[in-house]
């Protein structure tokens, strides 16, 4: 059951993000022909490429906690020693859970308040909290991925390795 919720996750959140970012190549190459070929450029199209860039962005958050490819420091790795790596990375795993738990809180508070207020996107002026969602969302899905790392660590992909 928990590697099927990490696949789906993963697959959702990677067809997202190769959505988005085919969104911001199409809009960037209208407005770059828009201005070149026509002399014109189309009010907003850089604005929502912006956009896209960061739901990508954000979800490129999850998707690197899926294969255990964020950078860390190892500076400090020869202090639990060798026989303690996997109670180390363990722990490692349910203080990032933590973490990403308390900062899904935090981002869903953001968008909250934006919600609250009616933020609107300049130029644009449509409501802004939709687009913002991806943020709980992102810290969510990689305290929820870190958790089941915890809980079983032989599902988690070692970034040196292959997925497989």
């Amino acid at each position: 059951m928990l590697a099927g919720i990490l696949k789906g996750l993963k697959l959702t959140e990677s067809i997202v993000a190769t959505a988005a970012y085919a969104v911001v190549a199409t809009l960037l190459m209208i407005d770059v022909v828009g201005r070149e070929v026509f002399g014109t450029a189309i009010l907003g199209l850089q604005q929502i490429a912006v956009y896209a860039a960061i739901i990508a962005g954000f979800l490129g958050l999850t998707l690197a906690t899926s294969d255990s490819a964020h950078l860390r420091p190892e500076f400090m790795d020869f202090v639990a020693g060798r026989r303690m790596d996997r109670h180390v990375a363990r722990f490692g795993d349910f203080l990032s859970s933590v973490f990403f738990f308390a900062s899904a809180y935090v981002a869903w508070t953001f968008v909250a308040i934006s919600m609250e207020y009616g933020d609107k996107a300049p130029v644009l002026y449509f409501e802004i909290w939709p687009l913002q969602l991806v943020l709980p969302f992102a810290f969510a899905s990689s305290a929820v991925k870190h958790l089941i790392f915890g809980l079983r660590p032989d599902l988690k992909v070692h970034s040196d390795k292959p997925a497989g």
